[in-house]
């Protein structure tokens, strides 16, 4: 460790530069914030994403990564190198045996070759435990990035030394669920590339549609303010949710089926969220699942943009003062996710969006408090927490 820099090698088959997932954005910033403080950073992937659309930063990559020959290409990302193991489908369900024993070779060359301080993953499938059980053959530490509320039992953890998650929340359910220590580390979100220059303030923003997110209840809100409301534009950042395949779903249950609504504006996934939030003056991050922290809703903040968010997971560290929280009945969130609230409390979540859209006063309240330079949820100081946890892992 003293004749040169600490090295860690993130292995794992999810891609990190998929823009559908948020686990991924967030440990590749912090790869690139460890590379400013001194690290060598090894990354071994493959062509795996949460979502089809999540290959928008390869996109001028992908016909040739398609047409070539090689089992495996590097992707120059920054000071980043990701070697991807080229695999038939897009999605982690899909990876053949052939692809995982490919994956799996390769980890164990660069286990050899790159010979890190640290081996970094997530995941719980067959193939991620073996990535733990190999390094600890070797005598090599192992930490382990939770961003989900999905885990059970201990066996995923059981090869791994040092567990990072993004909310004290997080950290906090695994505790309680399973007597798991996990270290809150806080988000990891560059400001340079999600403040927009320019700011007017306009629409409703709700970014990747799906009903784990709430998608469901902001169709019937939308529904509700088409006919009273025209003035009012939701706009709809598609990720991995299908927001036209929802849109029919939910509809149908209201009497008539429909494929668009006259106020929401559909925008495709895009690897630069400024202009969109440029023109959001109010962001709704309903979500149903256990949302680990809400990155959008960190990035919404940078924005001085309110939101409106569930009081659950760590979407209240995520938007600290800067919106309001919302308490919804437990039955709303549990898994499919597509029940809509009862009348009643559709009501009231619209009377509370037309309350943050027409009160200019309480508008400017909710964003009044500057956290500046001591925000909890800056990159910098999320940077110096995961530094400080990992550099004790490497400690002999």
């Amino acid at each position: 460790m003293a004749d040169r820099k600490p090295r860690i090698l993130w292995a794992n088959p999810y891609c990190l530069l998929d823009l559908s997932s948020g686990a991924s954005m967030a440990v590749r910033q912090q790869l690139l914030e460890l590379h400013k403080r001194g690290y060598e950073i090894a990354v071994l992937g493959a062509t795996i994403f949460d979502s089809p659309t999540g290959i928008t930063r390869l996109k001028k990559h992908w016909e040739k990564i398609q047409k070539s020959r090689q089992t495996s290409v590097m992707i120059n990302d920054g000071p980043l190198k990701h070697r991807l193991v080229k695999t038939k489908s897009t999605t982690r369900a899909q990876m053949t045996a052939e692809e995982e024993a490919r994956w799996y070779q390769l980890y164990t060359k660069l286990l050899d070759q790159f010979k890190p301080d640290l081996v970094y993953y997530y995941g719980g499938r067959t193939l991620d435990l073996l990535i733990g059980d190999e390094a600890h053959a070797r005598g090599i530490p192992v930490a382990a990035y939770l961003a989900n509320g999905n885990y059970r039992g201990t066996r995923w953890c059981r090869d791994v030394d040092l567990i990072l998650t993004d909310s004290h929340a997080t950290a906090k359910m695994y505790k309680e669920q399973d007597g798991i220590d996990v270290t809150p580390i806080g988000p990891f979100i560059d400001p340079t590339y999600v403040v927009a220059e320019e700011r007017d303030p306009q629409n409703v923003l709700l970014v990747n549609p799906s009903l784990a997110k709430g998608a469901a209840i902001v169709i019937r809100l939308a529904m509700m303010l088409e006919e009273e409301r025209p003035d009012i534009t939701f706009e709809v950042v598609q990720s991995r949710g299908n927001w036209e395949a929802l849109l029919r779903q939910v509809t149908k249950q209201f009497g008539e089926e429909r494929s668009k609504l006259r106020n929401v504006i559909v925008t495709p996934n895009t690897s630069d969220m400024r202009p969109i939030y440029g023109r959001a003056k109010l962001l709704l991050a309903l979500s149903l699942w256990w949302e680990s922290f809400g990155r959008v809703a960190t990035e919404a903040q940078a924005n001085a943009i309110p939101v409106m968010a569930t009081n659950r997971g760590g979407l209240p560290e995520a938007i600290q003062h800067n919106g309001i929280l919302i308490d919804l009945d437990a039955d709303l969130h549990k898994p499919p996710y597509n029940k809509v609230p009862n009348e009643s409390t559709m009501q009231k979540l619209k009377k509370h969006l037309l309350h943050i859209l027409d009160d200019d006063p309480y508008y400017k309240k909710l964003l009044e408090r500057d956290v500046g330079e001591d925000n909890p949820n800056a990159i910098t100081i999320s940077t110096s927490r995961l530094d400080a946890a990992l550099r004790q892992a490497l400690e002999p």
